[in-house]
């Protein structure tokens, strides 16, 4: 059969064995695009019509669609045949598992991008160079337009995020060149991004470059200025103020005079609200598919939009804020998450929104607890339960309880948390709400679990697992393992801690909930070298690191080189145990973890007789970090182990 080749990227090209395929029409070729990009699922044929003919009477477009399928289906000799199941009601586009596969470049990028292996991820770099089929005729119908444009957001999205580990993990390695090459695709793919830009002004300033961070100052300001009729942000006017005074001293006044003058509203881009809900549009669709710091630069530029449009856009600039706020905690950044909170607060305050106050409320809450402020973060957590009880909002007023709950327990004020999270399990019960009275069963075992009861724990965790089961809520029930596994360890019965931890492994492979799976394998590790099978440990360990490094999961990756530094310890591997903790520095120093760069710091300064890196907390005897997963009901309570504190 011949080999078929189907390029996405750029106009959507078929060829087969190198000569030139062409498709029936637009709309055959647009069929094609959609059924590849939602594989694996049978896809309704009313829906299909409804989708790519909308504009033709309904017989005509059902009589259009088959005649698309079968140009399909002829395409190089029946290349796609195999691929295409189709009946009555519905056509799925599916692989086989053979090697007769068809080439499709959307498709192997996104293989690629979802590996563990750095070598995929350059070879991914090389793929995604033109958004899906741009410049292809277009197909007819508002709802295409809307997939196509969503589609090519979270390709653009991920091509983004990989880029962006690729420059990071050759920065943590030093090697300037390799990452000053990636961030200018990243600004190839996305001359607006700010992130990228700060990178590359950065990599100038690392190597002595400066007229390369002058230049890339002078064309982030013009493109900024020209597209969207704005500045750019304080950080990035911040950062390239402090590297140019590092370089000649200048000061302040002097570096951002290079600043272009921001045009009068009159002057700006007519689409600039437009401009503004496609960025928050393009940041969503980062979301879904867990490109956090992509999704961060595009809502922030939304928001840098939305401030030259106020008092109009307040209450729009709220949610956008909101919205940055939880992609920051996603990523760690508590300084800047502070920073968004204060701004949402001072503008949903002179808006007089009670709605809208509350939730800021809530949000401020949850910054405060990580910053140690648990006064105020208790203050804020019941500000947004009164309001919510004015409003009358129940899903509301159960999340401020389980805020309030998080918050004494983050303390160690145990009572409280134990009074607050039974308030919210009670209100979950009186709401119907199935998910929420599961996690807030799970919560209560956290906290259980916390005092130092591991057996009033099981329960709990138990009683919450048949929940989550009922409710259909893998996440849940992941976490719910995942504790109940380390509730049965503080008891000793190591063998059902085990079985435990693999049941929420598999379960995170089945799901695909990559961010618990990295946790599970570490805890696995732990549990590994408990046990004294240290080969089996490095293995697993070495596993979760891949995962970290594929999410692009900073704040868990330094933690988890510290935990590979102990196992070669233990193996003797001294050399090894030092490049772990030398590359957990650098992680540490991304997300300004202060606690773990000084435990690090004096490990490596002080070495054992042995001429070992220093000592380590013992395996298994270990503090738990309090921490938390949000879900749609609210904050589900959790402890991920320390390999840098030992427990008291």
């Amino acid at each position: 059969m011949p080999q078929l080749s189907l390029r996405l990227f750029g106009t959507g090209t078929l060829t087969s064995d190198g000569a030139v395929v062409r498709a029936h029409s637009a709309r055959t070729l647009a069929l094609l695009a959609f059924l590849v990009l939602e594989p694996d699922r049978p896809h309704p044929r009313a829906a299909l019509v409804d989708l790519l003919w909308s504009d033709l009477p309904e017989a005509s477009g059902r009589q259009s669609l088959r005649q698309a399928l079968y140009s399909l289906r002829q395409l190089a000799g029946g290349a796609l045949v195999g691929c295409l199941q189709v009946d009555a009601r519905s056509v799925c586009f599916q692989l086989p598992a053979t090697d007769a596969q068809p080439d499709i470049d959307a498709l192997r990028f996104l293989a690629l991008v979802r590996s563990t292996d750095e070598a995929d991820w350059r070879a991914a770099s090389l793929l995604h160079r033109a958004p899906l089929l741009d410049g292809a005729p277009a197909a007819p119908g508002t709802d295409y337009a809307a997939w196509l444009e969503l589609m090519r957001d979270r390709l653009r999205a991920l091509a983004m995020q990989n880029l962006d580990r690729l420059v990071v993990g050759h920065m943590a390695r030093s090697d300037w060149p390799a990452a000053t090459g990636f961030a200018q695709a990243m600004c190839a793919l996305d001359a607006a991004s700010e992130a990228a830009s700060r990178q590359l002004l950065q990599l100038g300033a690392l190597q002595g470059q400066p007229g390369a961070v002058d230049a890339e100052w002078a064309r982030l300001c013009g493109h900024l200025r020209q597209t969207l009729g704005v500045a750019p942000s304080a950080e990035t006017a911040a950062l390239h103020d402090r590297l140019r005074r590092g370089r000649d001293g200048a000061p302040a006044d002097r570096a951002l005079a290079a600043v272009p003058a921001v045009p009068p509203a009159s002057a700006r881009p007519a689409a600039a609200g437009g401009d503004a809900e496609a960025l928050v549009r393009a940041g969503h669709a980062a979301e879904r598919v867990f490109a956090f710091s992509h999704a961060a630069d595009l809502y922030g530029r939304a928001l840098n939009v939305l401030r030259g449009h106020r008092p109009a856009s307040a209450a729009r600039s709220v949610d956008v804020l909101l919205c940055l706020e939880a992609v920051l905690e996603r990523l760690g950044r508590r300084t800047d998450q502070a920073g968004v909170v204060d701004e949402a607060m001072a503008v949903a305050r002179g808006l007089g929104d009670l709605a809208r106050l509350a939730a800021v409320s809530l949000r401020s809450a949850g910054v405060c607890v990580y910053l140690r402020q648990h006064p105020q973060a208790c203050a804020a957590a019941d500000q947004a339960l009164q309001l919510f009880r004015a409003l009358g909002d129940g899903p509301g007023e159960a999340e401020a309880l389980r805020e309030l709950g998080f918050a004494h327990w983050h303390a160690d004020a145990h009572a409280q948390a134990l009074q607050h999270t039974r308030e919210a399990l009670d209100l979950h019960r009186r709401l119907g709400d199935v998910t929420g009275e599961a996690t807030a069963l799970h919560n209560l075992a956290e906290i259980h679990r916390s005092l130092g009861s591991p057996r009033h724990a099981l329960p709990w965790y138990e009683q919450a697992m048949r929940l989550h089961w009922s409710a259909h809520n893998p996440a849940g029930e992941i976490l719910s393992l995942f504790g109940w596994a380390a509730a049965l360890r503080q008891c000793g019965d190591l063998a059902a801690c085990t079985t435990k931890l693999d049941a929420a492994r598999q379960l995170c492979v089945q799901s695909g909930e990559r961010v618990m799976h990295a946790r599970v394998l570490h805890a696995l590790a732990v549990q590994q070298a408990a046990q004294g099978a240290l080969d089996a440990a490095l293995a697993t360990m070495r596993r979760a690191i891949e995962i970290d490094r594929a999410i692009g999961y900073a704040h868990a990756l330094g933690h988890d080189l510290v935990e590979l530094a102990n196992l070669h310890q233990l193996r003797g591997a001294a050399a090894e145990a030092q490049m772990a903790l030398e590359e957990a520095l650098v992680w540490f120093g991304f997300t300004e973890d202060g606690d773990a760069l000084e435990a690090t710091r004096a490990r490596l300064a002080g070495p054992a007789p042995d001429g070992s890196v220093g000592a380590m907390p013992p395996m298994g005897l270990r503090s738990g970090i309090k921490s938390h997963l949000s879900l749609g009901e609210g904050k589900v309570y959790c402890a991920f182990e320390s390999p840098a504190r030992a427990a008291p």
